[in-house]
């Protein structure tokens, strides 16, 4: 059916199991090969608008050919369309892509996809932001640390993202070692931390890093400052005993609710529970999520659950900004982690001087 087209066939044969079955849908003379459902009839769309196209690799592939991506939008009438595109105009005026080059605060080069280049009062708007967090990191006991960009890929094995995270990380090959730009700050934190030794009474340490972090997003997925290959970011790992976790989740709560209000956001928690794919056992995972549930009912704002949309590493408490046209934005995020604990082998000295708890 679909022999004249390469690519759906391409499709068929790398995603549909052998004697297994996918669907087609028929529109007019129309046939495509999706998973569905179409409109019965085109005549159920009153407005119609073609809004932009692009170019756009095979699968993204930029081996593959490069194909044409088309953008369109419709509606049942065409009052709702008209009311879509002047709402469009608007969210054009405010789009940060349009007012950061207009005004000079930063603009994008080729040379570098996804790594915005900050130009003078640009930099002076992040560094103050920089400024707000380090005041607040003082006064809410944080202590700020400074750690690589560059790990060796042992590291990245050790912590389980070479295997799940692979495809995000930049590597750089020198001579018969591999190397990593990384991604996040956590495992190196936990090497900073097991350089130490550190007793039951140093606990909790709040390390806070403003290091460079460096992911390897898809070029045709980057869009502004919403979703870049470099950025820093106000990040902090919090190491405590088991009696600590709720204490100090409703502190971060309590700093993240602080630093939106100062902008103010408003905002709605969803707490995410474990993936199918998961690292560690179910019984670390069942007290992980209780004791997220346990601070979100004391922190008191409503929230819900999202199930299996927690990290491979631990359950999270995500944070959905609001902008002004109450479109959601995925910004801060609580996350408790057994595994990493577990995998860096990291300990303290108890009271009990022959025992060491993990």
């Amino acid at each position: 059916m679909f022999s004249y087209n390469p690519f759906k066939v391409q499709l068929i044969k790398n995603k549909i199991p052998e004697d297994g079955l996918t669907s087609a849908y028929r529109c007019g003379n129309l046939i495509d090969l999706c998973t569905g459902p179409h409109l019965p009839s085109a005549d159920k769309v009153k407005g119609f608008k073609v809004v932009k196209n692009s170019s756009s690799y095979w699968l993204g592939n930029k081996n593959n050919d490069d194909l044409q991506r088309v953008y369109a939008v419709s509606y049942p009438k065409q009052s709702m369309l008209d009311e879509y595109l002047k709402q469009q105009e608007e969210l054009a005026k405010r789009d940060h892509r349009n007012i950061g080059p207009k005004q000079d605060l930063f603009h994008f080069h080729t040379m570098a996809a996804g790594s915005a280049m900050f130009f003078p009062h640009g930099t002076v708007i992040y560094n103050k932001l920089l400024d707000l967090m380090r005041s607040e990191y003082k006064i809410r006991g944080y202590s700020e640390v400074i750690s690589p960009n560059v790990y060796s890929s042992d590291l990245w094995k050790s912590s389980g993202h070479y295997f799940k995270y692979k495809e995000n990380i930049f590597f750089i090959q020198d001579n018969e070692e591999e190397h990593g730009l990384k991604p996040m700050n956590c495992p190196g934190h936990c090497l900073m931390f097991d350089m130490v030794q550190k007793s039951y009474r140093d606990l909790p340490i709040r390390m806070a890093d403003f290091g460079v972090l460096h992911r390897n997003e898809l070029k045709g997925a980057l869009s502004g400052l919403t979703r870049v290959r470099r950025f820093q970011q106000d990040d902090a790992h919090i190491f405590c005993r088991t009696d600590q976790i709720e204490a100090e989740i409703l502190g971060v709560l309590d700093l993240l609710d602080y630093i939106y209000s100062v902008f103010g956001f408003e905002y709605k928690l969803e707490l995410s529970t474990r993936p199918e794919k998961f690292l560690g056992n179910i019984e670390d995972w069942n007290q992980a999520e209780s004791q997220l549930k346990e601070a979100l009912e004391k922190f008191g704002k409503a929230y819900k659950i999202n199930e299996g949309d927690g990290a491979f590493y631990g359950p999270k408490i995500d944070v959905k900004l609001f902008d002004v046209f109450e479109r959601e934005h995925q910004c801060g995020t609580v996350q408790l982690d057994f595994q990493l604990p577990a995998r860096f082998n990291l300990q303290y000295r108890t009271g009990v001087v022959e025992h060491e708890d993990k």
